[in-house]
């Protein structure tokens, strides 16, 4: 199956500005979805509406004001100044869940989790007289980041969110490295979700965060861990990513030799049901030492033999050569479904970057910024022979303007629609013109 999950970064100079900058991560990512286990499949959704609805008119949403008053640490008690991230960040994830036709009920249990579980760990907002802390998730150093993840043809859309959590005095005199902030927010989770597997969690906590962490890191960032949710219409699931540089540093070895040990020691993983992972060592093994720059491991908080492992790596290599090299594991991976991903692939990838015709060999401009290059996901559960690869395109640095963004995914989204609809006129409205018109909504 090819999907395409996609989320924007948007550069507003007016009061979103912050809060855009840091959500909507598809001015930053486009994040293309390439699987080997079933054959290819459209991978936009159709929503119920009509084609050809023009973008409506922006409506009141009612702003998320409830906070957390009961949290385990009374430093998370709710203040105006989080209040802030009730007024932008959960405007945005209202606006993202009505265009996905989440049913009322669905957006008041979700919008109840977020103030309360979410928006009392985002740290204090960008008023006068705060330290921000300096996160790792956005470029500008905003601690949530929002999604859209387009399951396939028939599927609804599903609303993502990641944080990191940060505790109100995090890189402050009394917390520099925001010790406090994680702690406590996984304490709170394992309260609000009594059932939340934590056998793996904690072995990766502890093998990666046994020490504390440096004042100033040599992978330019002091955060340790976030969190990510998916936000069903029945129910939200989690997951967490652990950095590895630290404890790599500690013992002499490069980040993913860091991860090779961990995972040697983890729970219910075994020489043999760790093929796929010894597949990407081999894929790596290849390149150049620092030429695959690994930053973090992800689990799912499930039952660890169903769990997938998510290694993500950056390579500063841009060429769309490197990107159908990496994908496709130079070679390892078979299935020709595989190709037809890489050909749509291809079309988006010309489509953001003006590239039509170009050679695959064409790099894009070089960038020298800790997130330039192309970041890849490489994913899969223990038993898989081939772990999936995941591109995350990174207009954020190489595309002309938002707009042009937003108007180069429309029109590959009217693409694919006349690929699956090629006779009918009035072919039913896809997700991806609802995203495009929630987008245009909040900026």
């Amino acid at each position: 199956m090819v999907s395409i999950i996609a989320a924007v970064l948007g550069k507003v100079k007016a009061f979103w500005q912050p809060i855009i900058q840091g959500l909507l991560s598809m001015w930053r990512y486009v994040v293309a979805i390439l699987s080997t286990l079933v054959p290819v499949s459209p991978f936009i959704s159709v929503s119920h509406e009509q084609h050809g609805t023009s973008i409506r008119q922006k409506e009141q949403i009612p702003l998320i004001t409830t906070a957390h008053n009961a949290l385990p640490e009374s430093q998370y008690v709710s203040t105006p100044k989080q209040n802030h991230w009730c007024r932008t960040a959960g405007r945005v994830l209202d606006v993202f869940m009505r265009e996905a036709n989440y049913s009322r009920h669905a957006r008041s249990r979700i919008t109840s989790f977020f103030a309360e579980s979410i928006v009392p760990f985002l740290g204090p907002s960008t008023g006068p007289g705060f330290k921000r802390w300096k996160s790792f998730m956005t470029d500008d150093h905003t601690p949530i980041e929002l999604s859209w993840d387009w399951r396939g043809l028939t599927d609804k859309p599903i609303i993502r969110l990641s944080v990191e959590p940060v505790g109100l005095t995090a890189g402050t005199f009394a917390d520099p490295v925001n010790s406090k902030g994680p702690d406590a927010f996984k304490h709170m989770l394992t309260e609000t979700f009594p059932k939340l597997e934590m056998s793996w969690f904690d072995h990766f906590n502890s093998f990666f965060n046994r020490r504390t962490m440096e004042v100033n890191p040599v992978e330019g960032h002091r955060s340790r861990i976030f969190w990510g949710f998916d936000l069903s219409e029945t129910q939200i699931t989690s997951k967490a990513y652990f950095f590895p540089g630290p404890f790599a540093r500690e013992i002499g070895t490069t980040n993913l030799g860091a991860i090779t040990e961990s995972l040697a020691y983890a729970p219910y993983c075994t020489p043999g049901n760790l093929q796929a992972f010894h597949k990407l060592v081999s894929f790596a093994a290849s390149y150049d030492t620092d030429a695959l720059e690994f930053d973090m491991l992800a689990i799912d908080m499930v039952d660890p033999m169903k769990s997938r492992l998510k290694l993500y790596f950056r390579n500063r290599q841009t060429a769309f050569s490197s990107v159908r090299s990496t994908i496709t594991l130079k070679g390892q991976k078979p299935g020709a479904h595989l190709e037809k991903g890489l050909k749509d692939l291809k079309q988006l990838w010309d489509l953001l970057f003006h590239l039509p015709g170009a050679s695959e060999d064409a790099e894009l401009p070089f960038k020298e910024h800790r997130t330039a290059g192309i970041l890849y996901n490489v994913e899969f559960r223990l038993g898989n022979s081939y772990p999936d690869v995941k591109i995350y395109i990174p207009v954020r640095h190489y595309s002309n303007s938002d707009e042009d963004v937003l108007g180069k995914i429309g029109e590959f989204v009217d693409n694919q629609r006349q690929a699956v609809h090629p006779s009918s006129g009035n072919a039913p409205e896809m997700m991806g013109s609802a995203y495009v018109r929630a987008m245009k909504s909040i900026l």
